[in-house]
């Protein structure tokens, strides 16, 4: 991967260039993109709550990330949630929402809020046929 700044559709082209080595398709396939969300955050907001569900006492942390969609995408919010890693799901989509919804596990959290310091960030959804792939990319 390239170390110079990229338009931000070229560098999700150039991390989904590189996604085979995540995924391992099938021999001499390739992984195309069916589709693909970018959201330039411009904003966010970071909490910590506790919740009772079905009588079950929880807590979480969470981000809300706000901004504006890469010219090939129409998303403008997205959370990205920091759970347990039995609570991990799949990166989400919610075309109504405009929302981009990723799971992490808690251990994370550090190396993530370092990364909202950054002055380019980006938060990124992409489905690949029966692969999902998101994350927050950042640059200082």
């Amino acid at each position: 991967m390239s170390i110079l700044p990229l338009p931000i559709e070229e560098q999700v082209d150039e991390i989904i260039s590189e996604l085979d080595h995540i995924f391992e398709p099938e021999k001499s396939a390739r992984l195309a993109a069916t589709g693909r969300q970018i959201l330039i955050v411009q904003t966010s907001q970071f909490f910590t709550a506790g919740h009772a569900t079905s009588g079950a006492a929880g807590s979480q942390a969470y981000i809300r990330l706000l901004g504006a969609p890469s010219p090939s995408s129409e998303v403008t919010n997205g959370y990205i949630r920091f759970v347990r890693p039995q609570e991990i799901r799949t990166p989400t989509y919610t075309s109504e929402r405009k929302q981009i919804n990723i799971w992490v596990v808690q251990v994370y959290l550090p190396m993530t809020l370092a990364q909202m310091q950054h002055s380019q960030r980006y938060l990124w959804v992409g489905f690949f046929g029966a692969h999902t792939y998101g994350d927050l990319h950042s640059s200082p």
